[in-house]
């Protein structure tokens, strides 16, 4: 992935708020932040963009970039370890800036249009992350480093769900479930059953071989 000249991370630019418009509104535990959406399709972009270990930071709504000669509106743009690129939705709802002025351009930079067709092969991911999301938002306060660490114990081989939270019996389960799909955020698990199935507590987790470093999409 070519890597963009943008050097400062870009800040979220308000929308024009319109009352037939939608909006979805929640905390996305990457930024520690509560987020607004307009789109079903730029919100399963970004429970992908949440849920990938190798984004570090990204930004909803950062301003215009160009694609063939035209100003279009960023969906969003991310930061990896060694890489940073703006992410266009094709087709996507039409939205205007509050303020036409401020809004920056970013003329150099990276920039990659993210299709209907790539996100509906990796809905099943997303539908997943949807409901994952809440229990990190909900509970990840209450996850001390000692259940971190005994939950990761667990993992020096590949274990259900199920199985994990028995295995902790001391400790709460929706707090065991919690701290494993913490560590599946921080990129420190990994998961094929997610890509394929709905989740549930015989969804099998295991170690994660590499480090989340890596390119979007």
């Amino acid at each position: 992935m070519p890597q963009s000249t943008t050097v400062i991370p870009p800040s979220t630019i308000e929308i024009k708020r319109f009352p037939w418009m939608r909006r979805l509104s929640f905390i996305s535990p990457k930024l520690s932040r509560l987020l607004t959406l307009f789109s079903y399709g730029s919100l399963n972009l970004w429970a992908f963009i949440e849920s990938h270990p190798a984004i570090t930071r990204f930004c909803e709504y950062p301003g215009y970039v160009i694609i063939n000669d035209q100003q279009v509106l960023a969906t969003f743009w991310v930061q990896g370890h060694d890489y940073q690129q703006f992410l266009v939705l094709e087709d996507d709802i039409q939205l205007e800036p509050e303020n036409i002025n401020p809004v920056p351009t970013f003329h150099n930079a990276s920039v990659h249009t993210v299709t209907i067709g790539w996100l509906g092969s990796h809905q099943q991911w997303i539908d997943n992350w949807h409901r994952i999301n809440p229990y990190i938002v909900s509970n990840g306060r209450y996850i001390t480093p000692q259940i971190l660490d005994a939950t990761t114990a667990l993992f020096d081989s590949p274990i259900t769900l199920f199985d994990a939270e028995h295995a902790l019996h001391r400790i709460d389960h929706q707090l065991v479930r919690t701290a494993v799909f913490m560590l599946l955020h921080h990129g420190r698990l990994t998961s094929d059953d997610l890509t394929k199935k709905p989740l549930s507590g015989a969804t099998l987790f295991l170690p994660s071989n590499s480090e989340p470093r890596g390119s979007f999409p």
